[in-house]
């Protein structure tokens, strides 16, 4: 009778024996696809969860390495994206828990602060507000920017930079002021109750108001009487805790302040005025020039009030006055705006809301001011992007290239205006006109979905190629 069930007798040495059906085998067989393996959490096509987050990570943004602080940017960079959106719920569509009194009074005194009236109105409201967000922009700097591009003299370029560290110091005055009245206040509450009112009667002697550059006086308050006493009751008190920490910050916060006095910064200025390649190279009457800068600075004090109005709002909310429910949506909102002031940031970056003729717009603009030269005339080119949203019309988004005064435009309008396809186009022609600009491309298309910032200027995602690393 024919062996049909292939009947043998069985090898009861198995030590050698491999069983395919094991998962710990089969996963390393080529021939099988997605095994699965019951000792291990995959997903349902057996793809293993985290290789193929790096998979997405990869297909995304062209680099796999989030543990660089390049590619931890970039991730955050676009995490951030809804930063605008955040900020128009919280300003006119409004917030659950938003009619906490406080809130809400300070939330009507900002809006107040946006309300324009007319053209000009609005003209220097954003020309305010980018120059409050652009510390190195107008005539002087660019002058300044020409002069180092073409400059080879190692010593012109060191006092380059000492006078940028000063300017920067100069310029940033009012805001180290209110960064230590804020820390002072909560130093005073940390301390002991027996120190407490000798500790404020020196803060009392600080100037609150004092100008940019004007940092004789209340440095000599810090360095003679507000620091030596924090040292002392350190000293006394073994309180190695919070109070060091504040004190250490607040030491560091002064010897910028302290930096930026308005004597070193001429000194640096005729440094650096002194030497044979700034004359030759800087275009026109460097001492005027530098005048008018620090003339434009003086009045930036009132426009202050958006950024001074913007931060005490959102320190409200993230300290829970507008409902516990609500934090999170403050911190996000702060930590978007956060992250302008990062050292990777390679744009420059402006959030402008405002109510012009009973309609609220949210607006957001990324501009390069320098995102490529031209192989033959070597003419610099800025690179714009605009998003904005207006009440009852609709989002809109404009991309703009500028070079030798020739742009290049994209507008994406709503649905509903597209089929004012050809008087849209005529009007941004007139207006490009009338500033003196030519346009080589004008195109009017429907907005359909919002483009994201790497979209627009990719060359973000090229500089993660660069070696970079995280400690």
């Amino acid at each position: 009778m024919a062996n049909i069930l292939q009947v043998t007798t069985p090898n009861m040495d198995n030590r050698n024996v491999v069983n395919a059906q094991d998962p710990k085998h089969g996963a390393g067989n080529p021939a099988i696809r997605n095994p699965a393996d019951p000792t291990r959490v995959v997903r349902s096509d057996g793809r293993d969860g985290e290789q193929m987050g790096k998979d997405t990570q990869d297909a995304l943004l062209s680099v796999v390495d989030y543990d660089s602080n390049y590619g931890a940017f970039v991730k955050s960079l676009g995490e951030g994206g809804q930063l605008a959106d955040s900020l128009e719920r919280l300003l006119f569509t409004g917030m659950a828990g938003l009619d906490k009194a406080e809130v809400a009074d300070l939330v009507e005194k900002f809006l107040m602060s946006m309300r324009l009236d007319s053209p000009e109105d609005l003209l220097s409201y954003l020309q305010g507000q980018g120059g409050l967000q652009a510390k190195f922009a107008g005539d002087f700097f660019n002058r300044f920017r020409f002069m180092l591009l073409q400059s080879s003299s190692r010593g012109l370029q060191e006092a380059a930079l000492d006078f940028l560290r000063g300017y920067n110091n100069y310029s940033s005055g009012e805001h180290l002021l209110e960064q230590m009245h804020s820390l002072m206040d909560d130093i005073e509450q940390l301390l002991l109750r027996s120190y407490k009112d000798e500790f404020r009667e020196l803060t009392q002697a600080m100037d609150w108001q004092a100008a940019n550059g004007d940092t004789a006086r209340n440095a000599q308050v810090l360095n003679k009487s507000l620091i030596p006493f924090l040292s002392e009751y350190i000293s006394r008190t073994h309180d190695y805790g919070s109070v060091r920490e504040a004190t250490m910050l607040l030491v560091f916060h002064a010897a910028r302040y302290q930096d930026g006095g308005l004597e070193r910064l001429e000194k640096l200025f005729e440094a650096m005025e002194s030497d044979k390649e700034f004359a030759r190279l800087f275009e026109g009457d460097a001492r005027e020039s530098f005048e008018g800068l620090l003339g434009a600075r003086s009045g930036t004090r009132p426009l202050s009030g958006f950024a001074d109005g913007l931060s005490g709002l959102l320190l409200k909310g993230a300290n829970g006055y507008a409902g516990l429910e609500n934090i999170q949506q403050f911190y996000n909102i702060m930590n978007g705006m956060l992250m302008n002031e990062s050292v990777y940031m390679p744009l420059l970056h402006f959030i402008l809301p405002f109510q012009y003729e009973d309609n609220n717009v949210m607006s957001e603009m990324w501009v390069d001011p320098d995102s490529d030269r031209g192989e033959q005339t070597g003419a610099r080119k800025i690179k714009l992007f605009l998003k904005f949203d207006i009440q009852n019309v609709g989002k809109f988004e404009l991309v703009l290239g500028l070079q030798n005064r020739e742009a290049a435009v994209q507008l994406f309008v709503p649905p509903h205006l597209i089929k004012e396809e050809k008087k849209i186009q005529s009007d941004v022609a007139d207006i490009l006109k009338n500033n003196g600009i030519r346009s080589s491309q004008l195109m009017v298309r429907r907005h359909t979905q919002d483009r994201r910032v790497e979209e627009i200027f990719p060359e973000i995602r090229e500089k993660e190629r660069t070696i970079n690393v995280r400690i």
